[in-house]
């Protein structure tokens, strides 16, 4: 054992070359596996691709400080007191400024027109539904990602189920069980791959969807007692 360790160290170049040997062999190995799938590998590789724009986008658009930035929260948490002290200018500024779904709903919530609390609840749960959509933006694509990965996997594996019986029935395959089974493997990396980019994708998806069921749940909470601190607590119908 310790005799691979000196040479190894004897011949430096050796080894990088070695290393850099193994990585291109991977890189050729991945290369193959994608042209032995065919015309559906590579719609695959493009619904990876697809479904990781996608992930990357959500991931920074679903960010705390971009849906309820936490000094906006602040200042909404502490409408009562900011109202008491005729600072309700300071608010109007931190919601003119900001671009965030909390900032949104403020300035309806904040907005001239409503005469009771009941027409400013309804107008703050029509913009709420407003950003919780935008909020959602992306989400039905990654729902299409996850449907039709695995089921191009399908199709490709099947296809190539096909190509090699008609081969194997013309006579081409010799009726080798070798290259029958290389045959099939080949047909099956389709669905492996199918599955490889639904997986991950269908926990981004539940991921999100819950994150945004948490913010969408915060916002309510918040503007619930921001109307409270406003209104008081009777409708005012």
């Amino acid at each position: 054992m310790m005799s691979l360790f000196i040479s190894a160290a004897a011949d430096p170049a050796n080894a990088s070359g070695d290393e850099g040997g193994g990585f291109s062999g991977a890189l050729g190995s991945i290369a193959e596996f994608i042209s032995d799938g065919g015309v559906f590998m590579y719609l695959i590789l493009a619904c990876s691709v697809f479904a990781l724009a996608i992930v990357l986008f959500k991931a920074l658009a679903l960010r705390q400080d971009m849906v309820i930035p936490r000094k906006l929260r602040h200042l909404l948490e502490n409408t009562a007191g900011l109202f008491a002290d005729g600072n309700e200018d300071q608010l109007q500024s931190a919601l003119a400024r900001n671009e965030s779904a909390l900032a949104r709903i403020g300035r309806v919530a904040f907005g001239p027109g409503h005469r009771t609390r009941l027409e400013a609840e309804r107008a703050v749960q029509n913009q709420a539904r407003e950003d919780v959509l935008r909020l959602e933006t992306g989400i039905p694509a990654l729902e299409v990602v996850i449907t039709i990965a695995p089921m191009l996997g399908l199709l490709g594996t099947v296809s190539g189920l096909v190509i090699v019986f008609s081969e194997l029935g013309g006579g081409a395959l010799d009726a080798d069980p070798t290259q029958i089974a290389l045959g099939i493997a080949q047909a099956l990396n389709t669905t492996v791959a199918g599955l490889a980019v639904a997986i991950p994708a269908v926990i981004a998806h539940s991921y999100f969807s819950k994150k945004i069921e948490r913010l969408a749940v915060s916002l309510e909470g918040i503007f619930g007692r921001v109307l409270g601190d406003i209104y008081g607590g009777a409708e005012n119908e």
